[in-house]
């Protein structure tokens, strides 16, 4: 009899705290497991740079801190905060100077974000003046006539949707720590308005980018749009929406329009989910296509956006909860750990701009670029980290 009523507690506790992923997570929390292993590779984050260059004050490294913040945050465990406190002040010298920072790509802003973190926590004067330095090199950065900036000035007259979040995201959190809002708020907007308005289609997804000289090789003659939906461009797209409502005053005059735009691009990502993995793929909105494969970042960012929106109230849990239950079961079965004990993360792709649909799919499924240990952090950590 005993025997019996144990058994049923103990299914009782399964009914009533079991979703899907919840087995593995009480043992097994991918997030944190995953940036601690990536931590334990790369101890130095001064080491964090790629594509055969040294600059370790760009994308990389200000996207893996973006994480690690996240992870802080959720966890208290100062690993974490010392691992950017390191990465920062290896960057700010004791007044304020960025010997590292170089104005000629939106990348490069994206570790500014880290410095209004650190601002935020410390209040100590160096780092002001280093987030203010980032912020001025916006006065002088080139732009299209429209006003968008360009991705870069080794890509004149392009606009990559990824670059949205490189700058942006640092603008929006400057609005609110430092001030000068009028500006970052007003600029915020008019980024994100402009670029959606360029590259945001009837589905809700944005194609990867625009050139307004029309003389990139990928660019459409007459429209001079990029040909497809590229996972992680769009997925850092995803990650600043799901995020510039913390920093954007409700009662901007633009913020009705940019919450229309996170909108439909929720919507557009539930629509098209690989209904058998849960992922989304390469190409986003053609699952169904031949040679189209699950691409791991930005299905990570997918989840990002898509848990905080339920969370924040902003779309329909009672839509949107499966989809990401779905996506984390998927993702997850990406991560194994190699010989060495660290984790890789399968089937990610960090790429330019390229001509066609082939020239997507035929990309190399590369193993654990930071982009990806960045976007499968925040992902996994929406799911099994406490709020």
């Amino acid at each position: 009899m005993k025997l019996k009523l144990v058994a049923l507690v103990l299914t009782i506790i399964c009914l009533t705290t079991w979703r899907p992923g919840f087995a593995e997570n009480k043992t097994k929390r991918w997030s944190v497991l995953t940036a601690q292993s990536f931590i334990k590779r790369f101890p130095n984050p001064d080491t964090i740079y790629c594509c055969g260059n040294t600059n370790h004050f760009s994308w990389q490294a200000g996207y893996i801190m973006f994480a690690m913040e996240k992870q802080w945050k959720a966890t208290g465990d100062p690993l974490y905060y010392n691992y950017i406190k390191r990465y920062v002040d290896q960057q700010v010298d004791e007044k304020g100077n960025i010997p590292a920072f170089k104005n000629d790509a939106l990348d490069n802003f994206l570790p500014g974000y880290a410095i209004l973190f650190m601002y935020e926590q410390t209040h100590l004067e160096k780092y002001k003046l280093a987030a203010m330095k980032i912020r001025t090199a916006f006065d002088t950065y080139p732009r299209n006539s429209n006003g968008l900036f360009w991705h870069g000035t080794w890509a004149k007259h392009q606009v990559w949707v990824d670059g949205l979040f490189m700058g942006q995201i640092f603008l929006a959190r400057y609005g609110k720590v430092i001030g000068e809002s009028e500006y970052a708020f007003n600029e915020l907007v008019n980024q994100i308005t402009l670029a959606a308005g360029r590259l945001q289609k009837e589905n809700g997804l944005l194609l990867h980018g625009w050139d307004e000289s029309k003389e990139a090789v990928w660019a459409n003659k007459t429209t001079g749009l990029a040909p497809e939906v590229w996972s992680e461009g769009l997925g850092w797209f995803a990650v600043l929406l799901a995020d510039v409502f913390d920093y954007l005053p409700k009662d901007h005059p633009g913020y009705s329009k940019v919450f229309a735009i996170h909108q439909k691009l929720c919507k557009g990502l539930k629509d098209v989910q690989d209904t058998k993995t849960g992922m989304w793929c390469q190409v986003v909105d053609k699952p169904d296509e031949p040679g189209n494969w699950n691409e791991t970042s930005g299905t990570g960012m997918y989840i990002y956006l898509l848990k905080k929106s339920i969370e924040k109230g902003y779309i329909s849990a009672a839509k949107y909860t499966s989809i990401v239950n779905k996506a984390y079961i998927g993702i997850i079965k990406k991560a194994k750990t190699n010989n060495n004990g660290f984790i890789d993360l399968l089937d990610c792709s960090s790429i330019g701009v390229q001509n066609n649909y082939q020239a997507y799919i035929n990309q190399p499924k590369e193993i654990s670029p930071y982009a990806a240990f960045g976007s499968f952090i925040i992902g996994t950590a929406a799911i099994e980290l406490p709020k």
